[in-house]
Parts: C-alpha cells; structure tokens; sequence
C-alpha cells in the first residue's frame, strides 16, 4: 500500500526539515517543501500530494491563507494550516478557507499525527456524501434543475448536462444540443450537484462524469470538446475509472 504523499510549505526551512523528519517517522511520505505560494502551486501539480500542511506566514505575495483559497478553487486537495499566531483575527481568516486543521506552533509528534488523520478521514467524508442542504430558493431537484431562461423556469435532467463552464459570474450550462448562461458562480453550482456524477476537473470546468469519451494526460473529451484538466485531478480520474 503506498504512503501517504504530504506537501509541507513552510519557508523557516530548519522547522520544514524537522516537519519532515516526524512525518517520515510516522510513515508518511514528504513529497515536497515549498517556500512561497507559487512554489506550493507548481510542487501539487508534479508532486500530486494527498494532503499539504500550509504555514500562514510564507515568503512572496500570498501567505498561506492566500494559498489556501487557490487550492479550494483549483484541487481536490485537503490541507492543514500551520502557524505560531492564535489570534482571533488569524483564526479568523482561516476559517474563511475552511481548512480541514489548525495547528499551532509548537506541536508535537501526536498533535501532528491526529490532525493530519482527521484531515484525511473528514475530507473522504465530505467527499464521498453530497451534503443535501438546497433550499427551495436553489431550484434543484434530486434528479434535475431548474434553469431561468426567456422568463420562466425550465427543468433540465442532470442526465442531459455533459459540462458546465465559468464565465466571471456566470455560468455557461452544456448540453448536447444546448447552451444555457445562468446567473451563478461555478462555485456555487458545485455544491449543488451530486458529487458523485459531477468534478471539478479544472478551475473553469466541471464536468458529468458519465459523459466522458476520452482521457489524456492533459485533458478529457466531453461532446466533441476538449476540456483542460489539472495533474492532480487527472491522478485522481483515473483511481476512478475500469481500465482494461
């Protein structure tokens, strides 16, 4: 059974070596140690981590909190943040990327152990049961939506949609033979759709898994179109699929 990849972007590189010593003695594998946010980005698409341990304090324009919201918007990534602050005020600001860990500095070999398992086991939950909680206002069925267009609703099968695509505020909802905009974020679809036909494969693209004709190393076919997928959610695509 392979280990466990961790990515830790922390750039006090004494304190992100000895990280990795303890991770290494619990059985964990350190993919890699960042220094920046840019750095942390490039490291999940070749490295494909399974988890990152994020510092908030980190060299170059984003702190780790920063990072935070990337991942949330690009990868299918869990992670924990790491920092020596427990202010209201930083807690705070984490709590608007919901991280799946907080630990404070200095922690040791048990607290790390604990809140990376927790991490891993709260995120598979998240992400294998879709959270129903749609209010009337969503206009979402268990099989359908409902679609605002020329003035009343349409109800379209979540069975007809092949993808659905970001446009700033917008989005751009797919079928076979039909394109609708609506008036939603990609972000906020989602969290509506049944995780379990429909995956963020890219920042702009989410895509029904049912529909796929064709896979490759950068990019999935979808309806005669070729939709841009990242390393980290093709790693994932395919632990997903029967290949023979």
């Amino acid at each position: 059974m392979s280990r466990i990849k961790i990515l830790i972007v922390e750039d006090e590189l004494v304190i992100a070596e000895d990280l990795k010593d303890v991770l290494e003695d619990l059985g964990y594998e350190v993919c890699g140690i960042a220094i920046s946010a840019r750095e942390a980005l490039a490291m999940i698409e070749e490295k494909l981590p399974d988890i990152a341990l994020l510092d908030i304090q980190i060299k170059g324009g984003k702190d780790g909190i920063d990072l935070a919201a990337e991942i949330n918007e690009q990868y299918h990534l869990p992670f924990i943040m790491l920092t020596s602050h427990a202010d209201l005020q930083t807690i705070n600001r984490a709590k608007e990327v919901n991280p799946y860990g907080y630990l404070v500095k200095p922690f040791n070999e048990k607290e790390i152990l604990a809140g990376i398992e927790l991490a891993l086991s709260n995120f598979a939950k998240r992400h294998s049961k879709k959270e129903n909680q749609e209010s009337p206002e969503d206009f979402v069925l268990k099989d359908s939506l409902f679609i605002r267009t020329n003035g009343m609703l349409v109800k379209l099968k979540l069975q007809d949609i092949t993808y659905l695509e970001a446009d700033a505020n917008y989005t751009q909802v797919h079928t076979k033979d039909r394109k609708f905009v609506i008036r939603s974020t990609l972000k906020e679809l989602e969290v509506k759709l049944d995780a379990n036909r429909f995956v963020r494969v890219h920042k702009s693209f989410l895509i029904n898994l049912e529909e796929i004709e064709g896979i490759q190393a950068e990019s999935v076919h979808i309806a005669g179109k070729e939709i841009p997928i990242s390393r980290n959610q093709y790693s994932w695509l395919l632990h997903q699929i029967k290949m023979l």
